[in-house]
């Protein structure tokens, strides 16, 4: 679970944002401020990048006010600009009003462009309205394959026998992007919080998942089949977990750990304890988990990757007066390496503007990665760390922004507040993670922001901090 809560310190570190246009970081990075008091909470608000008076901008604003009705956003509907109508459909999605629905089923038609009809089919899955479950199903089954993936993400959101229906016959479509797609709609469709579906409909649901992993021959749709199998098909085939946990891929074996940790099936005791050597970290930190969890306490090595050499070097200092680009770039200098993170201004804008000023403040200079979960997150930006007061803030909230970026590994984005164990909308501050792994099931609540591009392994060698332990500082 992420959420603002106080976990053992660890990771101190500074911070120091820079640009970079190609995928890859510049050796230069812009300073921090570091003034003389680091302002901790009551910050206003950002101003946010993009001028009101620009259509982005406008739909921008009206978004974050989440008392706009719909109906305030249609008029940029008829643009005859696809990038502002795919914009506004998106928009109205994050309003997650069920009146927005009979804007954007229109949009699913197939006079129109394909980036908007993909924007319409995802935005009805942000509202989760069962309304739109007759429309999705037919863009799912007949539309374009980036119109049909979307279609089947939302339909997964919604959940329920129709979703579940039209998902599971799409698991074996020509178009990978949509059966990886609805691979993870399956996923989700299992999820508690979904409307529950019958034990035939499962269990018919299970063995088409299975047949179609088992002829499956692309890795990013086979892991994807994986995940959806370990968080909602797990006790339906024992005999395809066992072929799992031997494939090559480190990610479906990895799922076939979790899943059996999901199981509590003593019986595969040995099948598991057949990985504490696995080559792969991830996979020898989930058996670690699941042999303690059945009272085996078999050694596990759980170290993670050594920190390349290259990963110690910080990023060279530049004027901050150079222009931010298009996917500016930030430094996290800790004592175990710098991790470098690419923001994504043109998926997540405010968020992006958020996190800049804080780094600019200088409101993360000598903080904490408090909460660390191995081969789950990183956690950092409480000013509370360390601290027994609980978590805190910078004294704004930041609108949630929730887009197609999946949570793969090494993704950032903002942690929220939890009520009754889930999610609270729009309480995103300053606290942010950053991914070790796939954690799809992040996707429904959660905004990615922005990715690591150099100094993953860095992520990786974040230790906890044993916070009686005064003598070694944290990581």
């Amino acid at each position: 679970m992420i959420g603002r809560s106080l976990f053992a310190a660890c990771a101190i570190f500074a911070l120091a944002a820079f640009i970079a246009a190609s995928p890859q970081p510049s050796p230069s990075a812009h300073p921090s401020a570091t003034p003389g008091v680091v302002p901790t909470r009551g910050m206003s608000a950002p101003t946010p990048s993009l001028p009101d008076t620009s259509p982005f901008g406008e739909i921008g604003k009206l978004e974050r006010d989440r008392k706009t009705t719909p109906y305030e956003l249609a008029p940029f509907l008829k643009s005859s600009d696809p990038a502002v109508v795919a914009r506004a459909a998106v928009a109205i999605g994050r309003l997650r009003n069920p009146t927005g629905v009979q804007l954007l089923t229109p949009l699913l038609g197939g006079d129109q462009p394909v980036e908007v009809r993909a924007a319409a089919a995802f935005a009805l899955g942000l509202i989760g309205s069962a309304d739109a479950l007759p429309a999705l199903r037919t863009a799912a089954t007949h539309g374009a394959p980036l119109v049909a993936g979307d279609a089947a993400d939302s339909l997964g959101r919604i959940g329920g026998s129709a979703a579940v229906e039209t998902l599971s016959s799409l698991v074996s479509n020509r178009d990978v992007f949509v059966r990886g797609k609805a691979a993870i709609g399956l996923g989700e469709s299992g999820f508690a919080s979904k409307p529950q579906i019958s034990q035939p409909l499962r269990a018919t649901t299970a063995k088409l998942l299975d047949n179609a992993f088992s002829v499956e021959r692309d890795p990013e749709v086979r892991w994807r089949m994986a995940w959806a199998i370990y968080r909602s098909f797990y006790d339906t085939n024992t005999g395809l977990l066992r072929t799992m946990l031997n494939d090559q891929q480190e990610l479906v074996r990895m799922y076939a750990v979790k899943a059996i940790g999901r199981l509590k099936d003593k019986t595969f005791l040995t099948s598991v304890r057949l990985l504490t050597s696995d080559p792969s970290w991830r996979v020898r930190v989930e058996v670690s988990n699941v042999l303690n969890a059945m009272g085996d306490h078999t050694p596990v090595d759980v170290r993670p990757p050594a920190v390349p050499a290259d990963d110690q070097v910080e990023p060279k200092l530049v004027p901050s007066s150079e222009p931010q680009g298009d996917h500016p770039q930030v430094a996290i200098v800790t004592n175990r390496g710098v991790i470098v993170v690419e923001l994504f201004p043109d998926v997540a804008p405010y968020h992006v503007d958020a996190f800049l000023r804080l780094v600019d403040a200088g409101f993360y200079n000598n903080s904490q990665l408090d909460r660390v979960i191995p081969n789950f997150v990183v956690q950092g930006g409480n000013p509370d760390a360390g601290k027994t007061t609980g978590s805190g803030g910078p004294g704004f909230n930041v609108p949630d922004e929730v887009n197609w970026v999946e949570q793969l590994s090494g993704m950032i984005s903002l942690g929220l507040d939890y009520k009754d164990a889930s999610p609270i909308y729009d309480s995103g501050g300053s606290q942010y993670y950053i991914t070790e792994s796939p954690q799809l099931h992040l996707d429904e609540y959660f905004t990615t922001f922005g990715r690591v591009v150099k100094g993953l392994a860095v992520v990786y060698a974040v230790m906890k901090h044993d916070p009686s332990d005064i003598k070694t500082p944290p990581d």
